[in-house]
């Protein structure tokens, strides 16, 4: 064995893996971009089933190509309430298993149709006609840098072999599994990709520095390294996101544990299902691809099989999670649906605001509620709260607002950008609404204070309005969240009564006042509280019309849990 030049074997090696990170990057952002319409289908799929969002997360991480990023965008999904923690779940296991799909790809032997594909690519990308086809030319020119990247390392590791102290130190590497786990995980947190460091574990084990027990050892610890990413995108998050972090952390490292007591047994199954490599000439390039594929199979079979085990235990492991880890209220001011992860995925940023919309338009109906309380029985009027409600929303209007804003910075594609002005248009709206509440607070405490009493006429008008009112708010909220049985077109439908009603309350009035019943100043208080609902509903019926407009093909109507959402009103009529 002769002496290595370290210097060409480290850049080789370096410069292989950041090749094959950005090839992985660049091909999973290109069909992620091409899939278009597919990717919103398939998050809008997704149920509170676990072995469905299983299924989900194996698709949208075989497109992505990156666990990380689908751990990451599920973390901020549940932080969003976008998602349940126990539908998140499945999402996660799904996630381990579409990350395999790289590994596949990689252990294929057509490292010769790297320069071929990055030259097609290149073309489409830059001479394309379409959207769509620039975008696939991207996956294909990430993917003809990937096997760049992996025939790159391959060859500076194949170097290592002539050199005597680089075979002792894998030799003795490869007897130690405990230490190839530390190293996985180490590489993995480093380069944070588990893609790249598996790839490297198969451009060992292909050449032979270390053997297959060592190679399955280092993808084990890719499983606990790519765990740091959730973990870091959790900080400072909802219980249930953080939930869902530990959820990942806790089911890679209880595998990985399985896997290297049950090795014996593992390694076995995994060679009954891959290319035998008996017969084969080491160094050969069958042999280098049967060792891959071994490798790659590994990598699948370990996340299958450990989806399978705490799928069958999903509910107890929930439950102990959220035992652990329990739930909190947050402060009504805080945007809880609004979260910047998801700006890198519009349709769910959009879909965040949505529920975030939902959110005020439930605030408006309790202030409604509570205004009219105030109106008609002003003695008993606690209206400090009342405005510490108004002020709420304008601080939810402020924040949904901000981050329409950033949200309009990033490539949206056309059926989202074309309802975002819409989207600030409904927060507007309810904006106003809260405006009106403080309208009536204010004619509440001028009643209490002057002490000006009305007729019972009067009063049955205000609320006969003020439920028509809620009526609308109650399904504006409902069809905001998703559910179909609110009808935007019924709300248009009462916005009409609403102005029957008010110009049926003002000939009340009038026909009150000629006989005596009502005073001139209690009078046009009573008027002023007409109008107040009036608008209401003229911005209620704003908010309907764009709802009837499309609004909610902006963003992805996942399931949330109606439990966890903090500072909810209570339904009922005023």
């Amino acid at each position: 064995m002769s002496e290595i030049d370290w210097f060409a074997v480290i850049s080789g090696v370096l410069g292989g893996v950041a090749l094959l990170m950005y090839g992985i990057r660049i091909m999973g952002e290109g069909l992620e971009s091409a899939a278009g319409d597919a990717m919103r289908n398939i998050l809008a799929a997704l149920t509170r089933n676990a072995w469905l969002g299983c299924l989900v997360g194996t698709a949208v991480t075989g497109i992505v190509q990156s666990s990380s990023a689908i751990t990451v965008m599920t973390v901020g999904f549940v932080n969003a309430q976008l998602m349940t923690f126990r539908q998140a779940l499945g999402v996660i296991y799904g996630a381990n298993i579409g990350t395999t799909v790289t590994g596949q790809i990689m252990a294929f032997q057509i490292t010769q149709a790297a320069l071929p594909a990055i030259a097609i690519g290149f073309v489409l990308q830059h001479f394309g006609r379409s959207r769509r086809l620039r975008d696939l030319g991207q996956g294909i020119l990430g993917f003809g840098i990937l096997f760049l990247g992996l025939l790159l390392l391959k060859d500076s590791v194949e170097s290592l072999k002539t050199s005597q102290m680089a075979v002792q130190i894998f030799q003795n590497f490869s007897h130690n599994l405990f230490l190839a786990v530390l190293a996985g995980m180490v590489v993995t947190i480093c380069i944070q990709s588990s893609s790249a460091s598996l790839g490297i574990a198969m451009a060992l084990a292909a050449h032979d520095l270390i053997g297959l027990d060592a190679a399955i050892a280092l993808m084990l610890g890719d499983n606990i390294g790519t765990c740091v990413t959730a973990q870091l995108a959790s900080i400072g998050t909802q219980p249930t996101a953080r939930r869902t972090a530990w959820a990942h952390t806790i089911h890679n490292i209880v595998g990985v544990a399985l896997a290297l007591v049950l090795l014996k047994w593992f390694k076995p199954v995994v060679l009954s299902v891959s290319p035998s490599a008996e017969g084969l000439e080491v160094g050969t390039n069958a042999y280098q691809a049967v060792l891959q594929r071994q490798v790659a199979n590994s990598h699948t079979l370990f996340n299958v099989l450990s989806a399978l085990l705490f799928l069958i235990f999903n509910t107890h492991f929930a439950e102990l999670l959220e035992r652990w880890i329990p739930d909190r209220r947050m402060a009504e001011t805080e945007a809880t649906h609004l979260d910047r992860r998801l700006l890198d995925t519009p349709v769910a940023a959009a879909g965040a605001v949505l529920q975030e919309l939902a959110r005020m338009a439930r605030l408006c109906r309790r202030l409604v509620q509570g205004a009219t309380d105030a109106v008609v029985q002003p003695k008993n009027a606690e209206t400090e709260a009342l405005w510490a409600e108004d002020r709420v929303i304008d601080q939810l209007q402020a924040s949904i607002t901000a981050y329409l804003v950033d949200l309009m910075e990033t490539d949206l594609p056309e059926y989202i950008s074309a309802q975002v002005p819409a989207m600030l248009h409904v927060a507007n709206d309810f904006e106003r609404v809260g405006d009106h509440c403080k309208n009536l607070i204010e004619l509440a405490e001028q009643r209490r204070d002057e002490d000006m009493p009305w007729s019972e006429g009067a009063d049955d008008d205000v609320l006969r309005m003020a439920g028509v009112v809620d009526r609308m708010l109650d399904l504006a909220a409902g069809a905001l969240s998703g559910d179909e049985g609110a009808l935007p077109s019924e709300v248009l439908e009462l916005e009409k009564q609403v102005d029957r009603l008010t110009e049926e309350g003002r000939l009340a009035h009038l026909a009150r006042s000629r006989e005596g019943d009502c005073l001139m100043l209690p009078g046009l208080l009573f008027l002023d509280t007409l109008m107040n609902y009036e608008k209401i509903g003229d911005h209620v019926r704003n908010v309907a019309r764009a709802l009837v407009g499309g609004l909610m093909d902006a963003g992805a109507t996942l399931a949330y849990d109606e439990d966890s959402r903090p500072g909810e009103p209570a339904t009922g009529s005023p």
